[in-house]
């Protein structure tokens, strides 16, 4: 029989262990995501995915219900931006902290560069899985509306390890894509005048917040480049490109840039692009030459400094047979094709011990500047000038950069001139 005595001692003793011991620890909050209990009654909502029709492999997700533990406001000037996730097992994923946190931090880099450039304007950005297509897509079929905007995020990223950056950097190029809706809302049409500058301009606005790194390099992402032999309106990698120079070598800023977006002619094919482009006052010939130059020579920056990485050659370059005239007075010509909207290099060695007076007959819209290869300082200035050069105690190299902004359709042919002078 149990002694009662022992029992109540028993008892005491059980009481006391479970009175002392520590309350169990909360089950962990995801990492940045609070739960804020005031807001319990209106945590559900419905995510807000797009303003039309979803892709055809994003059609179940039609309905789905998101919750406000897990989204997070960011709000800048007349810009607010929605970060809300579609439930799913992707939330399990290994790299699911790593990249959620990681766009988190991206919109609050990229909303500074344009936030208090539209609005008010809010901008819904979720994450879902098993949607086909780009990583980061933008609800492109705004059919006239402003305001909202909507972007998809597919997670998780691919089978290899996607780089964060490139995940920020398309965000923010999504964020502005979204700036450019709510100034041209009947822009709504993806055509060939106008896809290189609408995807450009937001390009080099990401790039503003994350220059490109060797991950993204190493994959093909280069997000800045210019492939020389296709025209300048033809590339949208150029244009960002062209813009960082803009803003960093030619006086412009993220403002100019964004205001040149909202008022530069809607066009719907190459052809009427560039006939629009070769009357804009903003990007002159001289402007385009200091580019193709900048191009030539590599010295295009970020903001912050760091020198945009090439990983395509320079504006193409020919080289020509020595120059050698046989007495003062003779004269030397040689025709030059420079396509429109486009750069390239010329190179003319002279003769050791002759002297040259050089000059070009080109029209309007081209440019040309002339250098010694080997040296840094290009001698630019009106199209009509002469220019002297002279070669030494040995055959001497100089190379002639050249551009046009011209409205040809095929290639605009120009003159190089020399005359013997001693």
């Amino acid at each position: 029989m149990l002694n009662p005595t022992h029992l109540l001692l028993t008892l005491w003793a059980f009481a006391s262990h479970v009175l002392s011991s520590p309350a169990p620890a909360p089950a962990p909050s995801l990492p940045v995501f609070e739960f804020d209990p005031a807001k319990r009654a209106s945590q559900a909502f419905k995510c807000p995915l797009w303003k039309g029709p979803l892709p055809d492999s994003a059609q179940d997700l039609a309905g789905s219900t998101c919750s406000n533990t897990l989204t997070r406001t960011f709000t800048h000037g007349s810009i607010t931006t929605r970060l809300y996730q579609v439930p799913g097992s992707w939330q399990q994923n290994e790299r699911y902290s790593e990249i959620v946190n990681g766009v988190a931090d991206g919109i609050k880099k990229g909303l500074p560069k344009f936030g208090t450039l539209a609005g008010p304007l809010t901008i819904n950005i979720g994450f879902v899985s098993g949607v086909l297509g780009d990583l980061v897509q933008v609800d492109d079929d705004n059919s006239g509306t402003k305001n909202p905007c909507y972007i998809i995020i597919d997670f998780p990223p691919s089978w290899v390890k996607y780089p964060l950056v490139a995940i920020q950097k398309d965000v923010i190029k999504g964020m502005y894509q979204c700036v450019e809706q709510f100034h041209r809302p009947t822009v709504t049409t993806w055509t060939d005048g106008n896809e290189w500058w609408r995807r450009g301009i937001a390009r080099y606005f990401d790039g503003l917040s994350y220059p490109a790194t060797s991950a993204i390099l190493n994959r093909g992402l280069y997000p800045e480049e210019y492939q020389h032999g296709i025209p300048f309106y033809q590339n949208s990698d150029a244009t960002a490109l062209f813009f960082h120079f803009a803003d960093g070598l030619a006086g412009w800023t993220p403002t100019d840039v964004h205001n040149w977006m909202k008022t530069h002619a809607n066009k719907a094919t190459y052809d009427q692009e560039r006939t629009s482009l070769s009357t804009d006052t903003k990007i002159t010939s001289s402007l385009f030459h200091r580019f193709i130059l900048a191009c030539k020579d590599k010295t295009i920056k970020y903001p912050n400094g760091q020198k945009i990485t090439y990983t395509l050659s320079g504006p193409p370059e020919r080289v020509y047979s020595v120059v050698n005239l046989s007495r003062t007075g003779s004269e030397y010509s040689k025709t030059v094709a420079i396509s429109a909207w486009k750069g390239a290099t010329h190179v003319f060695p002279i003769k050791a011990g002759q002297t040259m007076r050089l000059s070009m007959e080109v029209k309007a819209g081209i440019e040309w500047s002339i250098r010694k290869v080997g040296t840094t300082a290009w001698k630019s200035g009106d199209r009509t000038r002469s220019v002297t050069i002279s070669a030494a105690g040995s055959d001497t190299k100089y190379e002639i950069a050249v551009s046009s902004t011209r409205d040809d359709a095929g290639s605009g042919l120009s003159k190089v001139k020399m005359t013997r002078t001693a």
